[in-house]
């Protein structure tokens, strides 16, 4: 998955986290401010946040012609690749159905050996298709779940976006589910194991009088319209870092439960971003995370790992991702979602000017991602190019919306 820019226009917990800043909005909001100096800049800032928010929130009406020329341009070859991406992400967000038609007909129209199928544009299509929560996908995301014409990567990402779907409004769960046990042998590891983790989301979500979970609620408001493909551990569970390491590390354990351990620690980061636990807490996430991206057994797991680390943007995981990518031994999905959350952290560390031999893992990480774009592996090149390009979005001060985004 390319993580959703769209959250890179807020403030949020992942600038926090690395930079161990003291004040932030999240805190601010609700406090007494008894400075008669202080209190109408928080209120300024508080309304500065209410429009943007409120900017988020509501996209503009995008015209038919418009729509139309992003889905020409996602399956033409011709245009480069950035371009094509930008325009995947103006369909993700565009709130027509007409959006959700164009980015499925590019998974199920375009395959291999076409030269508009690209691996990574269309498992982008397909993820897409889960997060826009219109239960109108299943079919054409079943369709691509059977074309074994589609390299793996592409029926995982619409197996998972099945997943995504059966909390939709609408979704019949049933088919779902029946269609994720049907693959549970699938010969393709990462299209069972996606399969597996998304029964265990289905099961989840079925259960009754699930427990209040302040951390993930914190965390949904971070990575606002963001489906996750598993919940974190109930809250009632108690568990410590280091368990919840034990736990992503531990190949014998059920998949699904890896999962939850690893959007326990997710969760955990951005709760600290606001304040709970100390600095010896937050170093023991960075490392459990760091640590979880060789993580045995799971491929999907590990390649999850990356891309949370990619929504967080935490700088000190930047050495962990440059081993990843640069491992030729490691599954190309496991590089890819590293390299994409490598151009995550390499923008932030060019944007940091306070954090000391930041500049020197940007520069590195831009090496890295440049070599990349000669990768033999097609899903590496073209993600170190993506990475690239979202690695100048996270440093620039210009640019206020990475992609093509419809808004106000």
């Amino acid at each position: 998955m390319i993580p959703d820019p769209s959250w890179k226009d807020d403030l949020g917990a992942s600038e926090v986290f690395d930079l161990d800043v003291e004040v932030n909005l999240t805190r601010v909001e609700g406090q007494v401010f008894d400075s008669p100096t202080l209190a109408p800049v928080v209120a300024s800032l508080m309304v500065c946040l209410a429009l943007l928010q409120a900017n988020v929130a509501q996209p503009r009406a995008v015209p038919e012609a418009e729509l139309r020329d992003w889905g020409a341009k996602i399956r033409d070859p011709s245009v480069p690749l950035v371009e094509r991406a930008h325009a995947m992400w103006g369909l993700r967000h565009a709130r027509e159905a007409l959006a959700t038609r164009l980015l499925a007909a590019y998974v199920t129209d375009v395959v291999p050996p076409s030269p508009a199928a690209n691996a990574l544009l269309q498992h982008e299509a397909a993820y897409c298709l889960g997060q826009r929560g219109d239960v109108w996908a299943v079919a054409p995301l079943e369709a691509a779940l059977r074309d074994t014409r589609h390299e793996a990567i592409v029926r995982h990402e619409a197996a998972e976006a099945l997943a995504a779907l059966a909390s939709a409004p609408g979704a019949n769960i049933s088919h779902i589910k029946a269609l994720l046990t049907e693959f549970l042998t699938s010969d393709a590891v990462a299209v069972a194991e996606t399969c597996e983790v998304g029964l265990g989301r289905i099961a989840w979500l079925q259960q009754a009088n699930k427990t209040p979970d302040p951390d993930a609620d914190r965390a949904e408001a971070e990575f606002p319209n963001t489906v996750d493909p598993s919940p974190a551990f109930p809250p009632g569970t108690p568990r410590s870092i280091a368990d919840l390491r034990a736990v992503l590390l531990s190949p014998n354990r059920p998949l699904f439960e890896r999962y939850q351990a690893l959007f326990s620690l997710r969760n955990s980061a951005v709760a600290s971003a606001v304040g709970a636990g100390g600095d010896d807490h937050k170093e023991a996430i960075i490392e459990a995370l760091s640590a979880s991206l060789a993580a045995p057994g799971s491929a999907l797991l590990r390649h999850e790992v990356a891309f949370i680390l990619g929504q967080l943007g935490i700088c000190r995981t930047g050495p962990a991702l440059i081993e990843r990518l640069e491992d030729t031994q490691e599954a190309p999905m496991v590089r890819h979602e590293s390299a994409m959350a490598l151009g995550e952290v390499a923008g932030k560390a060019q944007d940091d000017d306070e954090a000391a031999g930041e500049s020197s893992l940007a520069k590195r990480a831009r090496e890295v991602l440049l070599a990349g774009c000669q990768d033999p592996e097609p899903l590496v090149r073209d993600s170190c190019a993506l990475a690239l390009d979202m690695a100048d979005y996270v440093a620039s001060n210009e640019r206020f919306q990475f992609a093509e985004v419809p808004k106000c």
